[in-house]
């Protein structure tokens, strides 16, 4: 009897070391956030918009019609109209689901997209993982209306940009953990998508915008994003140029960056070699193989002239050639290579191979 009590003692005791419960939220007591937005009110103030996906019952009550619920708080930062904001839930306010986050753009040019989202690398809440992005334009139409193609609060965003569905070169897909390494990386500034509102579906992709010392600057066209894919080794298969009346797939790239010094001023060497396919081609005036090589190589040279003006105007090196630099400029001098990469010697020089061409038919 005394062995079978210190048996049953002998299994109790562990249990007094596992640890319980107590301070966990269950999930029916959490509001997941799948997308996050952040607009300027004025000068001292924002404006945060959230939106949550709703369960459906399947009793059919509880939801409505609608699939997702949208709130929106104003403060004199971000964090003072979260806190707001989760004053006025029932349930717990959970941004560790959040997919995408959204920035005004007239915020970005005025006040910086740092200011607003420290509270992210303080406290941890969102994933570093999720989309960031700017948007132009008033931001409630786009917390407010369904997503068209049916999708889920925050996978819409997603998928947009993701390579396995709607993403291509142009989009440029970046996540919030590359907004922060860059924000405190003096020889690299950030490129991020500008979206506008879209008619048929919830956006529209106008541009890139890249910044100077956390504010943007400018923006690069879509046509113009593609010299930064190309230069970065960014590049993913399905673009298509015209040139010289033919279409063509770009398929792979390889970016091989020279840098140097030139008069105590930063040289800069990039050659491109592009593999294409042909995709179709005027049969009124059809070009050679080669010919259409040539009209793409000038095509991709040209644009890139104007892509590097336009950043180096504003001292926005958005290409990473800074960190090529690491090595040759001391740490104290990393704050000067803006003012270096306005006086830098760029070229660039593409050589681009057609792989196929596909059936022709042979004229008698």
């Amino acid at each position: 009897m005394r062995r079978r009590w210190l048996a049953v003692l002998g299994m109790l005791l562990p249990l007094a070391l596992l640890q319980g419960c107590w301070d966990i939220r269950d999930i029916d007591n959490r509001m997941l956030v799948a997308a996050l937005g952040i607009s300027m009110v004025d000068e001292k103030g924002v404006k945060i918009w959230v939106r949550f996906p709703l369960p459906h019952s399947q009793l059919g009550i509880g939801s409505g019609n609608k699939d997702f619920l949208s709130a929106s708080e104003r403060g004199e930062t971000a964090t003072d109209a979260l806190d707001r904001l989760r004053a006025r839930m029932p349930k717990y306010l959970d941004l560790s689901q959040t997919r995408a986050v959204f920035v005004e753009r007239r915020l970005a040019e005025a006040k910086g997209i740092y200011g607003c989202l420290d509270f992210v690398v303080r406290d941890r809440m969102l994933p570093i993982n999720a989309i960031f992005t700017l948007i132009e334009g008033d931001m409630e139409p786009l917390f407010q209306r369904p997503n068209p193609s049916g999708e889920l609060s925050g996978v819409y965003t997603r998928l947009f940009f993701e390579r396995y569905a709607g993403g291509t070169p142009q989009k440029n897909k970046v996540a919030l953990w590359e907004v922060f390494s860059r924000h405190y990386n003096p020889l690299q500034e950030s490129l991020v998508p500008l979206l506008v509102r879209d008619e048929s579906f919830q956006f529209n992709l106008k541009g890139n915008a890249y910044f100077v010392n956390d504010k943007m600057v400018g923006w690069l066209t879509p046509e113009e994003t593609l010299i930064y894919e190309l230069v970065t080794n960014r590049m993913t298969p399905f673009e298509i140029e015209t040139a010289g009346g033919a279409n063509v797939k770009v398929e792979t790239s390889k970016a091989q960056v020279r840098t140097g010094w030139a008069g105590g001023k930063p040289d800069i060497h990039i050659r491109i070699r592009v593999t294409m396919k042909l995709m179709d081609t005027s049969h009124a005036s059809p070009l050679s193989s080669r010919k259409i090589e040539e009209e793409v190589n000038k095509l991709l040279e040209a644009r890139s002239v104007g892509v590097f003006a336009k950043t180096q105007a504003k001292g926005s090196d958005v290409f990473g050639f800074g960190n090529r630099y690491r090595s040759s400029l001391p740490p104290g001098r990393y704050r000067e290579w803006a003012a270096l990469y306005k006086q830098a010697s760029i070229a660039l020089k593409v050589e681009s191979n057609m792989r196929n061409v596909g059936l022709k038919l042979l004229q008698e």
